[in-house]
């Protein structure tokens, strides 16, 4: 084999390289609109049904992205809000946000009533919690329950923290976490209401 052969070798496999990583970058931009369509109506659908009463058009496809911020590698990170309408009068937007809990991140929807804001009330998207202690915590109304009909410019942290929340007994990190995704849903709702609503 010549110094030849190997350059020839070397060629064919970078376009192939390229043209295989070519293809895959398209497939990606091709589908990435009916994962995210996919993802919204399996995962995010079940919890809007859950958190929005009342509206007679469909959330999941009345929605839009706005930036809240950029990540650490500077790109934007992106809200998506839903939107609950009754004869095409606005009545209630949905969000969802993230706290820590026990076992890793904790994804909370919450509902903000229009025109009161008052929360509407919330369900978990994702988390990692102990089914035995978070996973109950995450599907009750203890927790859950005291976020419903607040003003949304309540504190809701935890009571030790000076919010007006109360733990679980034995969930604590769960409380924490659903708590933070709250205030975090919350301050991206203060802060980009006029784009929200506009």
């Amino acid at each position: 084999m010549t110094f030849r052969d190997i350059i020839k070798m070397v060629m064919v496999l970078t376009i192939a390289s390229i043209v295989c990583g070519a293809g895959l970058a398209m497939v990606k931009m091709a589908t990435a609109e009916a994962v995210e369509d996919s993802i919204v109506k399996n995962i995010k659908g079940p919890a809007l049904e859950m958190i929005l009463s009342g509206y007679d058009n469909d959330p999941t496809k009345d929605r839009k992205k706005i930036v809240t911020g950029k990540d650490k590698k500077g790109k934007d990170i992106e809200t998506t809000i839903f939107y609950a309408k009754k004869g095409g009068k606005l009545i209630a937007v949905a969000l969802e946000a993230y706290g820590n809990g026990y076992g890793g991140p904790i994804g909370v929807v919450m509902s903000i009533k229009q025109p009161d804001e008052v929360l509407g009330a919330i369900a978990a998207t994702t988390n990692s919690e102990t089914p035995s202690v978070g996973g109950i915590v995450m599907a009750g109304q203890e927790l859950k329950g005291q976020y419903e009909g607040q003003p949304a410019d309540s504190n809701f942290g935890l009571n030790s923290a000076g919010g007006i929340i109360n733990a679980v007994s034995g969930a604590t990190m769960s409380s924490t976490g659903v708590s933070t995704a709250v205030k975090n849903g919350m301050e991206i709702y203060k802060k980009y209401k006029s784009d929200i609503l506009g």
